[in-house]
């Protein structure tokens, strides 16, 4: 579960900053614009199905004039595949492991794989729009468009063109952008859903204010921290001035540990607290985590984070076990 897909999105060259994942093993390839979701790692029951193709060839700069002259060619051959490619999107169907639905019509996903996650991205900040593949689907929530709503379909048909024309054709596109998405995963980060199973909020003495506590991770043993309106449940990023400090705890798994002052999980990606989006801030955490939270002119409110409970590994049957009591 620990390793993180590596694959990029093919022919994409994403510079626009984007809302993290787990700030403690940064994956650049699933960081995305919105802070909603949240590190993605494949789970442990299920390996990585990342594909693997051919990237262009890096060669230095000729010097010969001759030299220059046949990449002079080479450059004006890929333009024309690329706007061959673009000629030709109007015709080509889009296959994808399952029919594009109307992005208002979405279901509640079962947040198993990374394409549920990233179809919840789609469906928050792209509902005007109906992605009409896997490739889009992979597009749209790996990176953040900020061209105008009427202008998305011939913006991601370039991209497909660019992508075609690196890797070759339309399949191996399609069939990249498939595997990606039905890899299983688990998540750090994602803002929890009504209904959704160990989430606490925590209204604070004095405030019309609560912190709400949501697992991410099981494998890595991470939970998640923002701060919701109390009376609405709406999420704000830090709504008051606060100091949230972790402190040592002798008797969780992580160990003892020591103090220190706790940042928004986007700064480790640096993202500025005034570019992490309205409601989507987070703070990182641990099972069995010990933290302080501190107000100016409040007395400190201290909480311990739960432990999660996990199944026991299978004992090897050529070994003996002795037992010795847990806690004493």
């Amino acid at each position: 579960m620990k390793t993180a897909p590596q694959s990029s999105q093919p022919g994409q060259k994403n510079k626009a900053r984007h809302q993290p994942y787990n700030a403690s093993r940064p994956d650049k390839s699933l960081q995305g614009p919105h802070a909603s979701s949240g590190y993605t790692a494949p789970s442990s029951t299920e390996p990585s199905a990342q594909p693997s193709l051919p990237g262009p060839s890096v060669t230095k700069a000729p010097k010969n004039p001759k030299q220059k002259q046949r990449v002079r060619g080479e450059k004006s051959r890929r333009l024309k595949a690329i706007q061959d490619a673009l000629d030709d999107i109007p015709n080509v169907s889009y296959p994808s492991s399952s029919p594009p639905t109307p992005a208002e019509k979405y279901p509640r996903t079962a947040r198993e794989t990374i394409r549920d996650f990233i179809l919840e991205i789609v469906h928050k900040h792209y509902s005007y729009y109906t992605p009409r593949s896997d490739f889009e689907i992979v597009s749209l929530g790996t990176q953040q468009y900020k061209g105008k709503p009427e202008d998305i379909s011939a913006y991601m048909d370039k991209e497909l063109a660019r992508a075609i024309t690196r890797y070759g054709s339309l399949e191996a596109v399609n069939r990249w952008a498939k595997d990606y998405l039905d890899v299983k995963a688990e998540v750090t980060g994602a803002k929890p859903r009504p209904g959704d199973y160990g989430v606490f909020v925590l209204p604070l003495p004095d405030s019309d204010y609560s912190i709400r506590i949501f697992p991410g991770s099981l494998a890595a043993s991470e939970y998640c921290l923002d701060f919701v309106r109390t009376a609405t449940g709406e999420p704000v990023n830090s709504p008051f001035k606060f100091q949230l400090i972790s402190g040592p705890n002798p008797s969780a798994p992580m160990g003892i540990g020591s103090a220190m002052q706790l940042r928004p999980l986007e700064h480790a990606f640096g993202i500025s607290q005034k570019e992490i989006a309205p409601g989507e801030e987070k703070f990182l955490l641990r099972d069995g985590q010990t933290c302080l939270l501190r107000r100016p002119g409040h007395k400190d409110v201290q909480f311990v984070i739960p432990i999660r409970r996990r199944p026991e590994p299978p004992k090897p049957t050529n070994t003996h076990f002795i037992e010795l009591p847990k806690y004493i």
